[in-house]
């Protein structure tokens, strides 16, 4: 019998159809109520609502515009997992694994995947780090569908967010199609092996304590409560990476990535916690690109 030539990847159990992500959403009119005892209810021309089952209730998850298009969570998540079929090879597939979370009653989804052969030698004995994806879907209106590609620290488990050049955004209308991304995502995984031979140079960059709070200092929205509790987590890091760049920037990641003991989420009957950690991501890659950190890491 002759072999048979396998043309397309295995699909992952991680790209399952099974998935809390995947609630049912709806649009419906959005009204508003005029004055007096008994007020008659107007229909906003202009807006309308986006509403899910929520404890069996149905409840709104986002006021939008009516030129709004409605993107499922399912229809963008297996678009782009369609393309990591397309793009990707079996060995870069094996063993992929999926996180998802939901902020505001799902009227955030966040989906991040890891992708463990996908990886690169920094030259540290505590860090191996490998390639990750994160959809950010929005049904708020003020929210775009958004990819972002980074790098996660399996020894921290810490999750690294790269620059805004491999982030790509659509906006919810009328014209919205999930865009062919193989090209963008080929690109980003070239662009995490380069990055490789930077946060090596990180890995081996002395620094000290006062170096470290001066640039802790330059983070973009940063209280000098929040400065010292970075300094607590740099030292922290520093007993697996010695003094350097890289324990800094891992204090940084561990920061932006972690719910717990100083830099614990307080929650609030607006279930935040996942959009909150996502922002401090954004935060941390904005703080690589100011004056301080890139002097400091050169």
């Amino acid at each position: 019998m002759s072999e048979v030539t396998q043309l397309f990847p295995t699909k992952p159990e991680a790209f399952s159809s099974e998935s809390d992500l995947y609630f049912d959403v709806w649009e419906r009119p959005a009204f508003f109520s005029g004055t007096g005892e008994s007020p008659n209810y107007y229909e906003d021309p202009k807006n309308k609502h986006v509403v899910r089952l929520w404890k069996d209730k149905p409840t709104s998850i986002g006021l939008v515009g009516k030129n709004y298009k409605l993107l499922r969570n399912r229809e963008l998540c297996e678009g782009v997992e369609d393309t990591f079929m397309e793009t990707m090879t079996d060995e870069e597939l094996r063993g992929v694994t999926r996180r998802d979370n939901t902020s505001y009653l799902g009227g955030t989804s966040i989906r991040d995947y890891i992708f463990p052969n996908i990886a690169t030698d920094i030259g540290s004995e505590r860090s191996s780090v490998a390639f990750r994806t994160i959809i950010v879907n929005g049904y708020d209106g003020a929210s775009s569908f958004k990819l972002y590609h980074g790098a996660i620290d399996f020894f921290c488990t810490n999750g690294m967010v790269s620059g805004s050049y491999d982030m790509i955004v659509k906006r919810h209308t009328k014209r919205l199609q999930i865009p062919n991304l193989q090209s963008k995502l080929r690109k980003s995984i070239d662009i995490f092996y380069k990055q490789a031979d930077q946060w090596r140079h990180w890995v081996g960059k002395v620094i000290s304590d006062e170096d470290a709070e001066e640039c802790f200092k330059a983070m973009p929205n940063i209280s000098e409560r929040r400065v010292q509790q970075l300094m607590r987590q740099f030292a922290i890091e520093c007993q697996s990476h010695g003094r350097t760049v890289w324990a800094l920037y891992s204090a940084a990641t561990y920061y932006a990535t972690s719910d717990a003991g100083d830099f614990n989420v307080r929650e609030t009957d607006q279930d935040h916690t996942a959009s909150t950690l996502l922002n401090r991501e954004t935060q941390v890659r904005s703080w690589l690109n100011t004056e301080e950190f890139v002097a400091l890491a050169a």
